[in-house]
């Protein structure tokens, strides 16, 4: 489920970093190790149902197999950023997000793999923590840097970029406030799906509650500043944030058959090529003698 999610960040990392993705074959070979393993880990989810004690350790290290693919990704954007141009519009925000609360998710993973310590977190909301910051703080995350990456390509109109980073800010806080502290809860022995808990889970239960409607109220100005591009957002140029690849060669959005002309198709994060237009508000191709076509 999250290996699309990955593919967006590399793309948002490089982009707006301005520069070539860092790794590329390492990026490409590691989603596919990502995807072999994955098929592979599914008794962790056993560890305590009385399965074979073989089975079991074999289960334990194929779920940290994982782990390596996953942080070799990790390693690669932070390299790819490390030394460029960042430029923290919307999408980078989300992919900033993304890569720190992946990792929280990844990292809390270990406990869950390792047999001695998910005797005493299995079926906790630490488990619970752990599934929502790997697949909402991950997945859903990237889907959102995604969303705001390729709006202006999709509807050919720009969304508020200071509604989009208000919006971030109170998800990125509500969502930390609503799962970090069922970790807490968990390692301190609360069960999933129970109604009721004793009275020592009921600060941090309060808290995640408040994170929640915080979260919500980011959601819903998301919606709100994309339904108000829609009608009243400024004319998107064809090429907003300098991408590379083939879809930011033709108009936003797209015409019927997409190019008038054929595209190009060179490097992807070959950033070199582009040069900004104030007058477009987008990047166009660098031309020869002054002269410049749009994307």
């Amino acid at each position: 489920m999250i290996l699309p999610a990955m593919g967006i960040i590399s793309e948002l990392v490089s982009v707006f970093s301005r520069k070539h993705i860092f790794g590329y074959h390492f990026i490409a070979f590691s989603s596919i190790a990502i995807a072999v393993f994955g098929f592979f880990v599914w008794g962790h989810h056993m560890f305590v149902s009385g399965q074979s004690p073989m089975v079991t350790v074999l289960f334990s290290l194929l779920t940290y197999s994982v782990s390596i693919p996953s942080a070799v990704k990790v390693f690669n954007w932070l390299a790819t950023m490390h030394g460029g141009s960042i430029s923290l519009r919307t999408p980078m925000l989300y992919a900033l997000a993304f890569i720190f609360m992946f990792g929280i998710g990844g990292l809390t993973g270990l406990f869950l793999g390792a047999l001695a310590t998910d005797v005493h977190l299995h079926d906790t909301y630490f488990v619970v923590a752990h599934f929502h910051y790997t697949m909402m703080g991950g997945t859903l995350i990237a889907m959102l840097g995604g969303l705001h990456y390729w709006w202006p390509k999709i509807t050919g109109r720009m969304y508020n970029e200071f509604w989009g980073r208000v919006a971030f800010i109170l998800i990125f806080v509500g969502f930390n406030l609503t799962f970090f502290p069922q970790f807490i809860m968990g390692s301190r022995g609360m069960p999933r799906r129970y109604f009721n808990y004793p009275s020592e889970f009921t600060g941090f239960h309060q808290l995640s509650t408040l994170g929640s409607y915080v979260m919500a109220v980011g959601f819903v100005i998301v919606a709100a500043y994309l339904l108000h591009s829609l009608f009243r957002g400024r004319v998107a140029p064809a090429n907003p944030w300098g991408g590379a690849t083939l879809e930011w060669q033709c108009a936003s959005p797209p015409p019927a058959d997409n190019f008038a002309t054929p595209p190009v198709a060179g490097d992807p994060y070959d950033f070199r090529s582009l040069e900004y237009d104030s007058t477009s508000g987008g990047y166009v191709l660098r031309r020869p003698a002054g002269a410049r076509t749009a994307l």
